[in-house]
């Protein structure tokens, strides 16, 4: 039998380990993933030219590519793998994301990438500048606070001349003026926070404030008016409107709002004083006839109300001493 030479035997093993060697690439460059996406700026216009660079983190290969006209772009035939991504843009802020596709494929598999947004840096720049503006604002809030009128004056002047629609540091002037019993100047500061933000419910309240201290009933009442229809919870705008009608005589309609901010804060000794006297002045009415005749429930109404006010007040012994004499003449009253 003839013996087979050197060469002849080697030769099964050469080709197969040819067949290994051309399979090998085959299997390293197979094609997986059809990734297409969109990029665009913060106001959502799309972003041409963006430089788009993947990196896959286990066997560092990298695949890069430009968005076209329309921000739109495709990574087709990418192996699966877990990628870096950096997208790059010359007046925008680099950004960095992580895709994770890490499921071997055995067909082309699309997927559509949420939108990418990237900020410019001008943008950036204002936002940055308006993270100092907030932080200045903050500063002279703790200075109105702390009763440094005059240092919070000056430090919002140069931030209200950067934006002079800044409604959160015209309303810290107003109060700063307010505080210091500049009305004009908190008027006007308030004046302009109800425009840039007519639904801001304390600015409407500190002008109710301040016309009241000017001596503009009418304009004050219009201003809590408005405070309590977008903040019914706060019981100062109806307290303040029935201090307001009380001043005027106008004792029935004045009850109707001091009962109004009872209702959201029962215990307050003030809005309980101011409710009693107006009982008291409407215990005594006038009949057809021109005789007084005493309403008895609306005198007890008024000593419920009094008792409670004066345990409110025990801090305060000029109150307490006040209200008790309210007191003593409600029960000579009750006594006839």
């Amino acid at each position: 039998m003839k013996q087979p030479t050197a060469l002849s035997a080697r030769r099964p093993a050469v080709t197969a380990a040819l067949a290994l060697a051309l399979a090998l690439p085959a299997l390293a460059q197979y094609r997986e993933y059809h990734i297409s996406g969109k990029v665009v700026d913060s106001r959502k216009n799309a972003l041409a030219g963006v430089a788009i660079l993947l990196r896959d983190q286990a066997t560092s290969r990298s695949y890069s590519i430009k968005t076209k006209a329309d921000g739109t772009f495709k990574f087709v035939g990418l192996p699966h793998g877990v990628y870096a991504v950096v997208f790059k843009k010359d007046g925008f802020a680099e950004k960095t994301d992580e895709w994770r596709f890490e499921q071997p494929q055995d067909q082309m598999f699309r997927v559509e990438v949420p939108p990418v947004t990237m900020v410019s840096t001008e943008v950036l720049a204002e936002a940055e500048a308006m993270k100092r503006a907030e932080a200045g604002v903050r500063a002279a809030a703790e200075k109105v606070r702390s009763g440094e009128y005059d240092a919070a004056i000056a430090a919002l002047g140069p931030l209200i001349a950067k934006n002079p629609r800044d409604s959160n540091a015209l309303y810290i002037l107003g109060m700063a003026h307010q505080k210091k019993a500049q009305w004009p100047e908190a008027i006007a500061a308030f004046l302009e926070v109800r425009e840039i933000v007519p639904s801001f419910a304390a600015a409407h309240y500190q002008l109710g404030v301040c016309y009241q201290q000017t001596g503009e009933p009418d304009k004050a009442l219009a201003a809590y008016a408005e405070a309590m229809r977008l903040d019914p919870a706060n019981p100062d705008s109806p307290y303040n409107s029935g201090l307001i009608l009380f001043g005027r005589s106008q004792a029935s309609e004045a009850l109707a709002f001091f009962e109004k901010a009872l209702a959201l804060r029962p215990d307050d000794p003030a809005f309980l004083e101011m409710a009693a006297r107006c009982h008291i002045n409407l215990a005594a009415a006038r009949k057809p006839d021109g005789t007084i005749e005493a309403d008895k429930a609306a005198f007890e109404k008024a000593l419920g109300y009094l008792e409670k006010a004066r345990a409110g007040y025990a801090a305060d012994p000029g109150k307490v001493k006040f209200i008790g004499e309210l007191i003593a003449l409600v029960k000579e009253e009750l006594k006839k």
